[in-house]
């Protein structure tokens, strides 16, 4: 035993503690200059793409103005009611850029004639520098963008210049702030900074310093920004921590870890060791009575293991007779059991119902050795094979036919149940054939379906709805043309909420919908439902009424965006199919659950169609259904968005002309109580 124990404590020490060791000298070796290389290498990337951002966005406002400017509106800067279209569209440009900033347009007496700030307009404005036809200009922390405005009638008629105000402040928000790092823009003729303060000083003679406790690099900015520098600084000891961690961890780790391994060496050693001289003991116990013909190696060796092969070399010689019985045995259940692999491969080769049903006649002939028929009228017969088929549309079993074999015969249990799994095999596959069938019919009609939808009518979609918002955007237009502009943009609108209701519904069968939870005001969500589904109601003079006064969760982890949809679908659902009356919006709070109800007194629904209702594409036949033409894909696309988020969405109804009401119930997560309200 001392031999072959010395043997596996080294080997063991060896395999656990040699690694840890190695990778511990490893990492103490590892360059601090590797790291820091990296480290501004990362950071001048990081950099370049603060650079890249601000100089395309800055691009971007350039664009508008020039763009504005060229308009055909501009030419009411000499017109009286200058300060209503131009400075409408100013206001309105100003909303959808979304940031501190002011557009204004300039005569040639330097007034302000129009503006995105109405407290601006009739101030005299006059520029740092010379205006030219386009260009820029820096006063203090603004940044001024320009472009003339010439005469749509004439050309070579200068009317004044269209001006953007940009607060320099605004490039903050391309920052990514981080624990330990810094960064600004920097102009070193002005000395502006932007950004918050630095811990460092400023050193624009090199692209890449390192102090003592700081990597700082610097980049020039191009284009509009030229004259700027982005500085960038990280903290030396934030980036090396998770070296300097990883060292520490290790030093302290050796000595334990050397422990540990000799103690696990010595405990599997005794363990590995311990069987092996049991089984010795026993082999040579048995080898006194029974004679071996075959030998292992190793008989020679005085250790451990040389005992137990001369102990084996015995042992096998008596096992040898019994071994051989037992191949025999072994070769006719193998010789079975390929033969039934044979018969299912070619069982599941079959792809039509007629040929899986002759191949398993052949194969059921050659293993029987009779003559076999298959029968689709022997189901009262007891000795058959019968083969029942699931019927998936109705939920049940059907007979498909019987096979003319009687197992019952057989004395040999085992005999019994390799024909039956014969049996279970066809059936299987019977069913395999049908709904593949199915499938591929189901998908080439989906496919194709969505296809068209997608490609075919999105796209055009899209365009009407471009060229009418710019017809009402830009063109003067009379009232009459107005209204029917107007008609042709929610038609469209119309058509194209109805395609994204049937992309919508293959998303979710696809499994590729994802659910973005984050906290949502539900109060606030609610009264933005209110607010769109009244205008729904005004246009059909009914009274629309929001009830939340038992809601006591007033956040809860969800999708907005899904919830809103789900709730504007059940809304205007019952505005559109209630001809007159009212709608009654109610949410309340229950023990772990909302309970969020829209009740209409319109049409109402028998109760035999309240389900057909959440299947796709089915609508129910009667005059307001006729009036308003849809997928019929609404409710069905909202209860399976509702069952994403966790909830459930019913619909009830006394009868037809009696009303309806849309049920909807979200869980509530535990983790979401502390947000209910207290008062």
């Amino acid at each position: 035993m001392g031999s072959l124990y010395r043997k596996l404590i080294v080997a063991f020490i060896a395999v656990g503690f040699f690694p840890f060791l190695i990778f511990f000298i490893y990492s103490i070796s590892l360059s601090q200059q590797k790291i820091i290389d990296k480290i501004i290498v990362d950071q001048n990337i990081e950099a370049q793409r603060i650079i890249d951002s601000i100089h395309s966005h800055l691009d971007v406002l350039q664009k508008e103005i020039r763009f504005i400017s060229s308009l055909d509106l501009m030419d009411d800067i000499i017109a009286e009611d200058i300060d209503k279209r131009i400075s409408r569209l100013l206001t309105q440009k100003q909303e959808d850029i979304g940031l501190n900033l002011e557009i204004f347009v300039v005569d040639n007496n330097a007034h302000i004639v129009a503006s995105s700030n109405k407290e601006s307009i009739d101030r005299s404005f006059v520029a740092s520098s010379t205006l030219t036809k386009e260009g820029y200009f820096f006063e203090g922390e603004h940044l001024y963008l320009y472009a003339q405005v010439d005469a749509s009638f004439h050309t070579d008629k200068h009317l004044g210049y269209l001006i953007l105000r940009y607060d320099l402040e605004d490039l903050k928000t391309f920052f990514s702030p981080q624990s330990g790092t810094y960064n600004i823009l920097y102009n070193p003729k002005t000395q502006l900074k932007i950004g918050a303060s630095l811990p460092f000083e400023i050193d624009l003679a090199t692209s890449a310093q390192i102090d003592s406790r700081y990597l700082i690099i610097n980049k020039r900015m191009a284009g509009i920004l030229s004259d700027f520098y982005i500085i960038y600084g990280e903290d030396k000891d934030i980036a090396l921590a998770f070296l300097y961690d990883l060292i520490f961890f290790i030093i302290m780790m050796v000595p334990l870890a050397l422990i540990i391994t000799v103690l696990i060496a010595h405990y599997n050693t005794k363990s590995i060791l311990k069987p092996i001289l049991e089984l010795t003991n026993k082999a040579e116990t048995i080898t006194k009575t029974k004679n071996y013909n075959i030998s292992v190696d190793h008989v020679g060796t005085k250790d451990e293991i040389g005992r137990l092969s001369f102990a084996f070399n015995e042992m096998i010689q008596t096992t040898h007779g019994a071994l051989v019985a037992l191949e025999e045995e072994n070769r006719l259940r193998l010789k079975r059991f390929v033969s039934l692999i044979e018969i299912f491969n070619k069982i599941i080769q079959t792809k039509e119902e007629e040929e899986c049903i002759q191949s398993s006649l052949r194969e059921f002939e050659y293993l029987s050795d009779k003559e076999l028929v298959f029968n689709k009228n022997l189901k009262e017969n007891k000795q058959a094979l019968h083969i029942y088929l699931n019927d998936f549309e109705k939920n049940e079993k059907s007979y498909f036919g019987s096979i003319e074999l009687d197992v019952e015969a057989f004395e040999d249990e085992n005999e019994k149940k390799f024909y039956t799994s014969i049996v279970s095999m066809i059936t299987l596959q019977l069913e395999r054939i049908r709904l593949i069938d199915r499938t591929i019919s189901a998908s080439k009609a989906k496919s194709a379906f969505i296809s068209n939808m997608s490609h075919e009518l999105r796209t055009p979609l899209n365009a009407i709805i471009g060229f009418t918002q710019y017809l009402l955007a830009y063109e003067e237009l009379e009232d009459e043309q107005q209204d029917i502009v107007s008609n042709i943009e929610k038609s469209a609108h119309y058509l194209l909420n109805m395609i994204n209701e049937v992309l919508d519904i293959a998303k979710i069968e696809a499994g590729k919908m994802e659910v973005h939870q984050e906290a949502v005001a539900m109060k606030s969500l609610l009264d933005e439902v209110y607010m769109m589904g009244s205008v729904l109601a005004q246009e059909k003079e009914l009274s629309l009424t929001l009830e939340q006064s038992e809601l006591q969760h007033e956040v809860i982890q969800t999708d907005p965006k899904l919830l809103k949809q789900i709730l504007l679908n059940i809304v205007s659902n019952a505005i559109k199919f209630t001809p007159k009356g009212s709608v009654l919006i109610t949410a309340k709070s229950e023990e772990h659950s909302i309970l969020i109800c829209v009740k209409d007194s319109g049409i109402g629904l028998s109760k035999e169609n309240l389900e057909r209702l959440f299947s796709d594409f089915v609508q129910v036949e009667n005059e307001m259904h006729k009036k308003y033409k849809g997928t019929g894909l609404g409710l069905s696309l909202s209860r399976k968005l509702a069952r994403l988020l966790g909830g459930e969405l019913v619909l009830q109804s006394e009868g037809e002309g009696k009303g309806s009401e849309a049920i909807l119930r979200l869980e509530v997560l535990q983790e979401s109580d502390p947000y209910k309200n207290n008062t």
